[in-house]
């Protein structure tokens, strides 16, 4: 478990032991997939919503979220393993429906249960400083995405 007063006293730099690399390879891989599923919902999500600016801001919202793949896979390469690709997925067996208001509540569910895995992973484990670092840009840009939900379907509800 991450020490509090460790890293308060040396900054973003580290001392101690952290996971191995095949243990980060081990650990990562698994949020990949939960990332690539949930990227998957927001592709579905994009087909189905019928407001033009809520597509719009969910495409921004994707590429975010594609790039967050990319650099949590990028981490799992640098440690020396394989990461997970999601070519075992058929994008088009993802469907949220066609109303709004459901479709928002349900990537809101997914994306908060995503950032919930990530800050726990984040917090519990001893990663090494640049997978700490991806970790904590991971959960902010989660957050990001659901501060976006959040007011998408505050529109949706109104009206």
């Amino acid at each position: 478990m991450p020490n509090k007063l460790k890293e308060l006293l040396l900054g973003r730099g580290w001392a101690g032991r952290t996971i191995t690399r095949a243990e980060t390879v081990e650990r990562l891989n698994p949020i990949v997939k939960e990332h690539i599923v949930l990227n998957h919902h927001y592709e579905a999500a994009i087909r189905s919503m019928k407001r033009q600016d809520m597509t719009a801001a969910l495409k921004a919202m994707q590429r975010t979220a594609r790039m967050d793949v990319g650099k949590l896979s990028e981490t799992i390469f640098s440690a020396g393993g394989s990461a997970y690709n999601g070519t075992d997925l058929e994008p088009g067996a993802y469907d949220l429906g066609d109303n709004g208001l459901e479709i928002m509540n349900t990537l809101i569910d997914m994306e908060r249960s995503f950032k919930d895995r990530v800050i726990e992973e984040r917090e519990e484990i001893e990663h090494q400083i640049r997978t700490r670092a991806i970790l904590e840009l991971v959960t902010s840009n989660s957050q990001d995405r659901l501060k976006g939900l959040e007011k998408m379907k505050s529109e949706l509800a109104r009206g």
